[in-house]
């Protein structure tokens, strides 16, 4: 069927309000159901805040600017928060603008911690902004400053005296490079005239540096006879024992003659020959005692300073002469101001104590075992200046650890802490 021309102009109209309607709704913001509740703030200054303007909460559209009021404490600043949205407690409220001159805006930002939510007509206050203002002022005191310490310095620079000491100065700088220039100059004449001196001088490093090198390898050789399973133990050993028969089989001759012999002067020497094997076999027993005993344990280590970057070299030998008896000869400091060990002590793995010269000094030291892997030994030495040393020891692997040791515990201006590995042989 036809519409006539009044039915279609009516219908365009019918049209045209309902879109208007719905504009006027959902891009004015209106709602017909629950509109939300109010919260309230109050600022110093609003910088341009004014209604209408966005309420966001961590950059999220929540609600709208309903008024804005004057106060005598400030600016009081009511929101409509849009229902279902919960803002915590504690949250801070600022005023913000999209760019430099776009439109101002309430941002939210959430708290770190909270107890609950605010609720409807709830009063917060507000964190106030630096304005454009404040920051010309201060940029005018700051530039009033600067002014008058050019003008200070103008004052200073400007005086007779200082521009005379100033170039006095320079001539002095000028005067100490030539100086330098010339020394340099000197230097390098010198090292060109006893360029001889010093191939020679370095000749004679090589061969002291060879001579030590042998003296290190003759060492390690007597190290290696004095060890335990090494050669000169054994041939002592086997003369122990040998003195050992011999004077058994004296004693038993003697013992035969005993009866035999009846000249009073040959019994008196039987007698007395007796004595003195027996006390010969006694003491080769004891002997032998003491050399099945002995062990000798090297160790060498480096450490590092981690705050002065200096590296300390030690090493030390452990003599042992019986289970519970020991010795300890050491350097400390290899090379750079070395200084001596020598201690003798008593004990077990798990609990010993030592007594000597400890780095050039009399003192007295402990050392116990803390685990199976975890050495734990402290020092005390110098009665002059006391001194307290603490040191661990981490077994890594069967003959390497890691030490840390402190030197001077009881100093705090001179306390040094070290860190390095050990290696025994």
């Amino acid at each position: 069927m036809k519409l006539s021309t009044e039915a279609k102009v009516g219908s365009m109209s019918v049209i045209a309000f309902l879109l208007l309607a719905y504009m006027i709704v959902h891009l004015g913001n209106f709602t017909f159901g629950d509109k939300g509740y109010q919260v309230q703030a109050v600022f110093g200054q609003v910088n341009g805040l004014k209604q209408g303007n966005i309420l966001r909460y961590a950059g999220v559209d929540v609600g709208q600017v309903k008024s804005v009021e004057v106060l005598p404490e400030g600016v009081k600043v009511t929101f409509v928060i849009r229902p279902g949205v919960k803002i915590p407690e504690g949250s801070i409220f600022r005023i913000g603008s999209d760019g430099l001159v776009g439109e101002k805006h309430i941002n939210i930002s959430p708290p770190n911690q909270s107890n609950g939510f605010l609720g409807p007509n709830a009063i917060v206050r507000g964190e106030d902004i630096v304005g454009l203002d404040q920051l010309i002022a201060s940029s005018d005191r700051v530039l009033a400053e600067v002014h008058d310490l050019v003008k200070s310095l103008n004052e200073i620079l400007g005086d007779d005296k200082v521009k005379a000491a100033m170039k006095e100065t320079i001539l002095n700088a000028k005067e100490l490079t030539n100086n330098l220039n010339a020394m340099s100059a000197s230097l390098a004449r010198m090292a060109q005239n006893n360029e001889g001196d010093v191939h020679t001088m370095i000749n004679n490093l090589s061969i002291m540096s060879g001579s030590l090198r042998d003296v290190a390898g003759r060492v390690d050789v007597m190290m290696a006879g004095v060890d335990n399973d090494g050669q000169t133990v054994r041939d002592l050993r086997e003369t122990i024992q040998n003195i050992r028969s011999t004077s058994q089989r004296i004693e038993k001759m003697a013992a035969a003659l005993d009866g035999v012999v009846t000249d009073p002067e040959t019994v008196t020497n039987i007698k007395e020959t007796l004595r003195n094997a027996r006390s010969v076999s006694e003491k080769a027993n004891k002997m032998l005692t003491k050399v099945d005993s002995i062990s000798v344990k090297g160790g060498f280590e480096v450490l590092h300073d981690n705050n002065t970057g200096k590296y300390r070299s030690n090493a030390d030998l452990r003599i042992n002469t019986s289970p519970q008896d020991f010795a300890v000869i050491g350097v400390t400091g290899i090379g750079d101001g070395s200084k001596g060990n020598f201690q003798i002590g008593k004990g077990s793995e798990e609990f010993a104590g030592r007594v000597g010269v400890i780095e050039s000094k009399v003192g007295m030291g402990v050392d116990t075992q803390l685990g199976k892997q975890l050495k734990l030994s402290l020092d005390v030495y110098d009665p002059n200046d006391v001194r307290v040393k603490l040191r661990t020891q981490y077994q890594l692997a069967p003959d390497t650890f890691l030490v840390g040791q402190t030197d001077n515990l009881n100093k705090s201006s001179e306390k040094n802490t070290y860190i390095g590995v050990r290696q025994t042989f």
